[in-house]
């Protein structure tokens, strides 16, 4: 059975930069904002 990589539709970033950036949340207790500007770098 082939599996299919996860998306999430109407979001523009892929599925891995959102994972990384779940993990940077829950590992480092940033906030939202400080997600935001690290991913914007």
């Amino acid at each position: 059975m082939p599996t299919e990589p996860t998306t999430y539709p109407g979001y523009r970033f892929p599925a891995e930069v959102i994972h990384h950036a779940i993990w940077l949340y829950h590992t480092f207790s940033l906030s939202l904002r400080d997600i935001e500007l690290i991913l914007a770098e």
